[in-house]
């Protein structure tokens, strides 16, 4: 059997939180419809994390993985709504990258920060969302710095692909997979 697996590293976003599914489950439907392989989602995602979160974890966690040579990451609404300072968050998010490199990953697919929806939430307000620029501002220039990452940007996703500010409906969840998958088949 010809097959692929693929490791997804995130927060609430990448774990379906407030839905039934999640984006990897869905990337995984997408490109067994696209491509001639077998696939299998490893879903490393942990509600509230933050790339430092992420951080601490990852080496166990890619300890733990055999014959996984692809990943996707999709994390950091949490730094921005926590004001992680920038400079911290653009190393820890660096030092991921590094991690996965030296773990054997030959490719890292890095996903914006997905927009927020602003609709009176604590965490995520109009402020929340202006800071997210600055973010994901960080993420392109790590990702282009490191030779396994490819950045994947999410420019369709609306209001209407959420369940309240920053947590994604099935309609999100096959939107962000979708997103993925075509740059997966792009490469």
């Amino acid at each position: 059997m010809d097959y692929q697996k693929i490791a997804c590293w995130g927060d609430s976003q990448t774990f379906g939180a407030r839905t039934v599914g999640c984006y990897p489950l869905y990337l995984v439907r997408t490109l067994e419809a696209k491509t001639r392989y077998a696939w299998h989602a490893l879903n490393f995602s942990t509600n509230g994390h933050t790339a430092r979160d992420l951080w601490f974890r990852i080496g166990p966690e890619l300890m733990e993985l055999r014959d996984v040579y692809q990943c996707c990451v999709l994390i950091g609404a949490n730094d921005v709504a926590n004001s992680t300072s920038l400079d911290l968050f653009a190393e820890y998010y660096r030092q991921v990258l590094s991690a996965l490199r030296i773990a054997g990953m030959r490719v890292t697919y890095c996903g914006e920060i997905p927009p927020f929806w602003s609709d009176g939430h604590a965490f995520f307000s109009n402020e929340t969302q202006a800071r997210r620029a600055a973010y994901n501002e960080v993420i392109e220039r790590v990702v282009e710095a490191s030779p396994i990452a490819t950045l994947v940007r999410f420019p369709g996703l609306d209001a209407s692909h959420y369940t309240d500010p920053v947590h994604f409906n099935e309609s999100g969840n096959q939107y962000v997979a979708d997103a993925f998958a075509s740059a997966i088949i792009r490469r």
